[in-house]
């Protein structure tokens, strides 16, 4: 991973940003595919999924304590959804369970540029941001049989995903996914990925420039919680975190 401390590739304003993504993150003939875009809150926060984020603490101190929770876990999302969902492919099944907010292994990408940059500006804590670029160099899998499982493997440490947008978040996010077939090991060694750092200071400026190129709770969490928190922020000045 590349990651630019210089001045000329930080992010200090809304105007700054979408010089960097025109400069370098445009597709050429060099680098035809899609890019895949993240924000991080804080500047540290690894590259890996939400499960794989339970390693070491007190009751997973095991790979294996926690693939068994995550299994777990999983089953019975699948069990308790059934009668709503009847959804027999376990990989969009999967992506809904990370959308409702499951410990997963898949890690959240967007298409979008504006999507990531919100998310890395969301948190307006005292903790500097962190904007992902990644050109996985393939063709996303739109989606993979429904006999085969997320937990087997197949055949590379990565799968990128689109799945069919059967929630409203995943269609508004434009979101796409990141299997992971060892989620308990951070994303970081891989070519065409690029990490660019958000000052802290200069995250409530973007978000407002955000809400107004059309880029909010309510554009992103396209319900009444999400109309709820953009009206709290915006004309009651009050912050999520």
């Amino acid at each position: 991973m590349k990651v630019f401390t210089d001045d000329k590739y930080l992010i200090t304003s809304f105007k700054r940003f979408v010089e960097i993504v025109e400069e370098r993150h445009s597709p050429t003939t060099i680098k035809p595919y899609q890019w895949y875009f993240r924000g991080h809150s804080n500047l540290d926060y690894k590259l890996m999924p939400s499960i794989g984020r339970l390693l070491g603490t007190e009751r997973f101190p095991t790979v294996k304590h926690v693939e068994e929770a995550e299994k777990n876990a999983f089953s019975q999302f699948e069990i308790q959804t059934y009668s709503d969902l009847r959804e027999p492919n376990l990989f969009i099944l999967l992506a809904i369970a990370q959308h409702h907010g499951l410990k997963t292994r898949l890690l959240d990408w967007t298409l979008s540029p504006l999507v990531a940059l919100f998310f890395a500006v969301e948190n307006e804590s005292k903790t500097d941001g962190a904007f992902f670029a990644f050109n996985a160099q393939k063709k996303l899998t739109t989606i993979l049989r429904k006999t085969e499982s997320p937990f087997d493997d197949l055949g590379s440490s990565y799968q990128y995903l689109s799945i069919p947008s059967l929630t409203p978040r995943i269609s508004a996010q434009s979101g796409i996914f990141q299997l992971f077939r060892e989620p308990t090991k951070p994303f970081e060694d891989a070519n065409y990925l690029e990490k660019f750092i958000i000052p802290e200071s200069a995250k409530r400026d973007i978000k407002i420039d955000l809400n107004n190129f059309g880029v909010s709770y309510y554009t992103l969490f396209p319900d009444l919680d999400g109309l709820s928190k953009k009206l709290n922020y915006i004309l009651l000045n009050e912050k999520p975190y």
